[in-house]
């Protein structure tokens, strides 16, 4: 798989085709970006063009996609690259193992050996001192290609021997064009997929547009005014989705509610709202909250949202806000 079949991150590949053209290409780089945004993917294709067996070599240096290496690479067979998906659990450490014993022996076909390593940030403290220790001693054939979504978690000794390429989100008009051209879908399924995705392709080529509309209605009931008026069955709600493994998509809802009903208030650009089908039920809770509050809320929400990776209580993250809403919709005293 070539280079120019990755949808957008042109910097990244200009930046890795640089590298290989001048044969300076760091023998441990991280790719960090949000989830399915592309990183492992250009992992793979990397590897591909690092091993090609293409002759001449193509120039800029890619790989051909035809050849036995890249083919072998595409399955998950090639001998000389590994693909591992790490792993915050009893196994983690084998696998940090598994890395080094990669490097034990010169490659056999290629000219590098290479490791992938997805999901690096899961990987706990005596497992990356282990990996840290293949980086900072590796053979002058091996790359490793650590990939995550939370570099910030990662051992500040392993970001510092890593050269770090950041994968930004693609445009919506380019998340769109790929989910039209590749899925078919209908316009609003395609429209909605590439609002929701936040720029993750990945994501907008894999959802099911109406499992993620009735996932939404289910948690966008908590905040309908109708519902928040109810103190027990808003305090009911709070503690099922606090107890459930779907916190998180709760609050990714929410969070995209609160987006939407700023803008619809501010007169912004309809396009981009996630919930565009919802546009009459935003405009009419729009109609019953000054600009202040609702910017308030949505802050309120991304407070919410960084409090999951701080293990805060999520039943008095959402009962706080469902409060704060009830609160801001109970008519004012003349």
């Amino acid at each position: 798989m070539p280079f120019d079949t990755i949808i957008g991150h042109e910097r990244p590949k200009r930046f890795l085709q640089a590298a290989l053209r001048s044969q300076r290409l760091a023998h441990a780089l991280l790719f960090h970006g949000e989830e399915q945004i592309g990183k492992l993917l250009t992992a793979r294709v990397l590897a591909q063009a690092v091993n090609c067996e293409a002759s001449p070599t193509p120039d800029p240096p890619d790989a051909c996609g035809v050849c036995r290496s890249c083919h072998q690479i595409e399955t998950g067979a090639h001998p000389d690259v590994t693909m591992l998906t790490a792993t915050s659990g009893k196994g983690e450490t084998d696998q940090t193992r598994e890395i080094e014993s990669r490097f034990i022996y010169r490659p056999l076909i290629g000219p590098r050996k290479i490791v992938i390593l997805d999901n690096a940030d899961l990987l706990r403290r005596e497992a990356a001192n282990a990996l840290l220790k293949t980086i900072e001693e590796p053979p002058p054939d091996s790359l490793i290609i650590l990939v995550s979504s939370r570099p910030e978690a990662l051992l500040p000794t392993i970001r510092s021997r890593c050269q770090e390429i950041r994968f930004a989100p693609l445009a919506l008009d380019q998340v769109e064009a790929a989910v039209r051209r590749q899925r078919g879908l209908p316009e609003p399924d395609t429209h909605f997929l590439a609002v929701i995705a936040g720029g993750r392709l990945g994501l907008a080529l894999e959802a099911d547009p109406e499992a993620l509309r009735a996932e939404r209605a289910e948690f966008l009931r908590l905040v309908s005014p109708e519902s928040v008026e109810r103190t027990g069955a808003l305090l009911a709600a709070c503690e099922a989705v606090a107890k459930s493994d779907q916190a998180e998509a709760a609050f990714g809802w929410l969070a995209t509610w609160f987006r939407d009903l700023v803008l619809v208030k501010v007169g912004g650009d309809r396009a981009r709202l996630v919930n565009s089908d919802c546009q009459a039920e935003l405009g009419a809770l729009a109609s019953r909250l000054p600009v202040a509050t609702m910017v308030d809320l949505a802050a309120y929400v991304e407070s919410m949202t960084r409090g999951l990776d701080r293990n805060l209580n999520k039943q008095l993250l959402l009962e706080g806000l469902l409060l704060r809403l009830r609160a801001a919709l109970q008519p004012k005293a003349a």
